[in-house]
């Protein structure tokens, strides 16, 4: 009698404790799972107070009061995302530091920054590409290409793009790092993300293939302080690895436009872009895609978005083959092969920022780009 007594108050036991674990669990906003916490607890909370202080933006502390649940008492309380459990290889014994603030004056140039930019002379050196619209790119055609890899428990989670600029350095979006779950790590050298190995055939016979593509995680990131969530201007945010990236013949950094001879543009400049975003189908591209934009003026872009928050920190493109970016390639490089240093370089330009959300459907319908000219001084405060 004792023995059953025992097993059945185990068993209401377990059930009160069931019942308690589910009141807990709830659903983001996203659809995906979480648990009701205060928001102290939730560490994609403690980030924005790490970034914004108590000044977080008014479109932000929207969004908060939308992730509201019912918790266990009648306090405010956030449905918090569950976090993915990271394999092995991607487990982090601290979490990426993000810095808004610098040392000096964000419109100085940094001169031991420049002296380590330049002192990369393998940027920007790779063959003539054959570009046309939408097209999948050649295997190592850009070395420089960069994937952003989050903490996420979804099947592809890589939600941006970005490029190398140096041994230990990722030019990225700003939107990219904030309001978005952690930064894990940045994979270099990757072309197919559906493949293990990336291979072709030349001349119809002889198999080529690149070497593994490499992941490294991030030390910090520097997000631009003049950038506030949910508007459009200073959009550039730079990653700081936590090892230096061995250069090799598919991982290469892109030259930045730190030279005057290669800040001289023409308005109607010509502009290659590539990244892994959705196609011209709406669907997520696995395999490494390029394409040709053409410079439109500011008033191109004003007449689609905000014209107030178009401005010289942007560059507006369009292209008739691809008609604009996709979602998924934001972060990804704007670049060119320029003169740089004597010789022809491809030299990065621009930063995809957003627009271009039809893809295939509006011709007329520019890219806008982050200008990295304008904001190159700030670029060589952060990499010193």
């Amino acid at each position: 009698m004792g023995s059953q007594s025992n097993l059945l108050i185990t068993t209401i036991l377990s059930f009160v404790m069931l019942e308690a674990v589910l009141s807990q669990s709830c659903f983001t906003t996203a659809g995906g799972a979480g648990q009701c916490v205060a928001p102290s607890e939730c560490p994609f909370v403690r980030k924005l107070y790490d970034v914004y202080g108590r000044n977080i933006p008014r479109q932000i502390g929207n969004q908060l009061r939308q992730m509201r649940c019912t918790g266990n008492n009648n306090d405010f309380q956030i449905c918090c995302r569950n976090e993915a459990t990271p394999q092995a290889s991607n487990t982090l014994t601290t979490q990426p530091k993000v810095v808004r603030a610098t040392s000096g004056d964000i419109n100085s140039y940094s001169r031991q920054g420049l002296q380590y930019l330049n002192s990369f002379t393998d940027c920007g050196n790779k063959g003539n590409p054959k570009l046309s619209g939408g097209i999948e790119a050649r295997l190592g055609e850009f070395p420089w290409m960069a994937l952003l890899k989050y903490r996420s428990d979804d099947q592809r989670p890589f939600f941006c793009g970005g490029s190398l600029i140096s041994d230990r350095h990722v030019l990225t979006a700003a939107h990219c790092i904030i309001h978005q779950p952690d930064v894990l790590a940045v994979r270099l050298g990757e072309h197919d993300l559906s493949k293990d190995e990336d291979c072709t055939i030349l001349g119809g016979y002889k198999r080529t293939c690149l070497p593994p593509s490499e992941e490294y995680e991030v030390q910090r990131v520097h997000v631009h302080p003049n950038y506030v969530h949910g508007q459009i201007s200073y959009d550039l945010a730079v990653i700081q690895l936590k090892q230096q990236v061995t250069h090799k013949s598919h991982i290469q950094p892109v030259c930045l436009p730190i030279t005057q001879s290669s800040q001289e543009l023409k308005f109607n400049q010509d502009f290659y872009i590539a990244g892994w975003g959705k196609t011209e189908k709406q669907e997520p591209s696995n395999t490494l895609q390029k394409a040709i934009v053409t410079r439109q003026s500011l008033d191109s872009c004003r007449q689609f978005y905000n014209k107030g928050e178009v401005n010289d920190n942007h560059i507006c493109a369009t292209g008739e083959d691809l008609k604009h970016t996709c979602p998924g390639d934001s972060g990804s490089p704007l670049f060119i092969k320029h003169i740089f240093q004597g010789n022809y370089r491809f030299v990065q330009y621009g930063v995809v920022s957003f627009g271009g959300q039809w893809c295939g459907r509006n011709e007329h319908q520019p890219g806008v780009f982050a200008n990295v000219i304008n904001m190159l001084p700030w670029i060589t405060q952060v990499v010193q």
